[in-house]
């Protein structure tokens, strides 16, 4: 059933009707990403990834679209047979699969798992129980939201020039914010530095001996700032 579920190579979904509502990136959005990767360094992310290229062999502007741009759907882990102590003969009677769906603009978590259920019902798959055990729906806030141009000027204040992305390919619950029934724009925002987001090694900076980054007290002072912005 798993191998199903993408394209041979492994790199887009199979799932009809999956990605159809997935919203395009607007003339505007794209231009962002042309700018962007000016200014990013491609052979650094590369070296972060581990990779020697991109899927389907683009360029690094092309690979940043697809990146904010496509859903995807990932294998996280299988868990199945015996692996305790000594040996077992008997076949084991059960197989879990955990997954993970990115889901764009215009998509909804719902519908995704709708999709994800028929499309193993329609393949012969309909004894596979799918379970959702967490998740939401994607957000999307303009650039030119008053609450992106206030982050952008505390920033430039700082000394900080941002590069701006129109969407980032993490998850995070902003939805809540975007969607109904407030329909407010919503955005991540703070000075300082970290690293590694969810590992082992994660870290953040208190106390930074560069002028060009701010440490907790900086970064506490930012966002007084970006408060009082938005007041304004």
């Amino acid at each position: 059933a798993l191998n199903t579920l993408v394209s041979a190579d492994g790199n887009e979904p199979a799932i009809p009707g999956f990605a159809d509502k997935a919203r395009p990136l607007s003339a505007a959005e794209k231009a962002m990403i042309e700018v962007a990767a000016k200014r990013m360094d491609e052979s650094l992310a590369k070296t972060a990834f581990g990779v020697k290229h991109w899927v389907h062999d683009v360029g690094w502007q092309e690979s940043l679209e697809l990146l904010m741009s496509r859903p995807t759907v990932n294998i996280e882990g299988l868990v199945g047979g015996y692996t305790g102590p000594g040996g077992k003969t008997i076949l084991p009677h059960r197989a879990v699969a955990k997954m993970d769906l990115r889901l764009v603009p215009d998509m909804t978590a719902a519908e995704a798992l709708a999709s994800l259920k028929a499309y193993l019902g329609n393949k012969g798959f309909g004894d596979i129980e799918v379970n959702m055990t967490g998740g939401y729906d994607p957000n999307s806030t303009s650039a030119d939201a008053g609450i992106i141009q206030t982050e952008l000027k505390v920033y430039r204040n700082a000394g900080v020039d941002p590069i701006v992305l129109p969407r980032s390919p993490g998850s995070w619950p902003g939805y809540v914010f975007t969607s109904d029934p407030l329909h407010l724009p919503a955005t991540h925002f703070g000075l300082g530095h970290g690293e590694g987001a969810h590992a082992p090694n994660e870290y953040y900076l208190i106390e930074s001996a560069s002028p060009k980054v701010q440490g907790m007290d900086g970064a506490v002072r930012s966002y007084v700032e970006f408060l009082y912005g938005l007041a304004a």
